[in-house]
């Protein structure tokens, strides 16, 4: 019995100065050694203080297509993996408690306003970062706190190689590099990668259509389990826009009318957007957005004509498609991107004035 006691006793220490010694290492040598982490870049934002500073906010499709320098030299990609207003809405309140009036770049997609925070909210990028203001509570609201987060140790345990392995590319090579909180790679997708791609959205573009139509004819069953599918299949492919998202949205564009956002919609492969239904509501939407709050700027380039070859997969685009859409957007949003001069020819921090909206690009 006292060689069990003794033995377990031996286990558990050891467990503990092993968890330690990977948490102290994790905490750093690795997040917040690297700049490009979902981490490291939530500390930055908090503590952010350039008066000049442009960020940029949005989901992993935005951390591959805007190219900072090529924008303005202000410009920081704070954009994260799977991230849409779940998170940015943190983020945009984090960013107008500030003082700074430069422009703010938001990346759109149609899954952007899915409340889905266990999916979204990833709590590798906020445990690091709990005794900074207001993470915790953020934590809290989305029902996404967990006390062990609290505990040197144990916080850190399931997310090791997640923390570890940020920059390499899916099949483990490390071909993506990081530039100002972007991730950009010249590689292109293989062809028969991309094809499977293409292959597995239509097939679920398919699946959709035809559990939808079974749904409405009385002569078909289908069941619970169908309409589960269907339920995801919806919010995977169409447009959701729910009222109070969109009205809380409004509330933060309208709470700075001194700050110009400019929402683009990044070039998408059209496979990626074939099979959104109803995608003339997100127009439609913005349209209405645009005419409520002068700061606001809409810049569609989801049907942007590019070769496969200019993505990195059939949902990311690669430095030459990232190189296409940001000359675009750069050209479209002159009026707020271009950089402002002193008299000493130093760049200073941009303060847009209200103007009309510019003109959406030609899809």
């Amino acid at each position: 019995m006292r060689t069990l006691i003794r033995n377990s006793a031996f286990f558990l220490i050891t467990f503990w100065v092993v968890a330690l010694a990977l948490d102290a290492f994790l905490q750093k040598k690795v997040i917040f050694n690297d700049p490009a982490s979902n981490a490291s870049k939530l500390q930055r934002l908090i503590n952010s203080t350039d008066p000049a500073e442009i960020p940029v906010f949005g989901s992993s499709k935005g951390r591959s297509a805007f190219i900072p320098d090529s924008l303005n030299p202000g410009v920081y990609n704070y954009s994260m993996e799977r991230s849409n207003f779940d998170v940015v809405e943190f983020l945009l309140e984090t960013e107008l408690a500030k003082p700074r009036k430069s422009p703010i770049l938001l990346e759109f997609n149609h899954r952007y306003f899915i409340h889905a925070p266990h999916f979204t909210i990833d709590a590798a990028t906020f445990v690091p970062n709990l005794g900074l203001p207001g993470v915790r509570k953020y934590l809290e609201d989305n029902d996404r706190f967990e006390v062990r987060f609290m505990i040197p140790g144990l916080r850190y345990f399931g997310a090791s190689w997640q923390y570890i392995r940020k920059g390499f590319d899916e099949d483990g090579s490390s071909s993506r590099q990081s530039v100002k909180g972007g991730m950009f790679t010249e590689r292109a997708s293989p062809p028969r990668l991309l094809a499977s791609q293409v292959e597995a959205r239509e097939r679920s573009i398919a699946m959709r259509e035809r559990l939808e139509h079974a749904k409405d004819d009385v002569k078909e069953v289908i069941s619970a389990e169908d309409r589960l599918r269907l339920e995801r299949l919806n919010a995977y492919l169409l447009f959701s826009a729910p009222k109070d998202r969109v009205a809380r949205f409004g509330e933060l564009v309208a709470s700075r009318p001194d700050r110009q956002f400019l929402v683009a919609y990044t070039p998408q492969h059209w496979s990626e957007v074939e099979g959104i239904a109803n995608f003339p509501e997100i127009k439609a939407l913005f349209d209405s957005l645009e005419q409520q709050h002068p700061n606001l700027h809409f810049y569609d380039y989801s049907h942007m004509q590019l070769p496969d070859s200019a993505f990195k997969n059939s949902s990311h685009l690669n430095n030459t498609g990232a190189r296409a859409f940001c000359k675009a957007f750069k050209r479209d949003a002159a009026e707020y991107l271009a950089p402002a001069l002193s008299s000493s020819g130093k760049v200073r921090p941009l303060q847009p004035e209200k103007s009309t909206p510019a003109p959406q690009p030609a899809s």
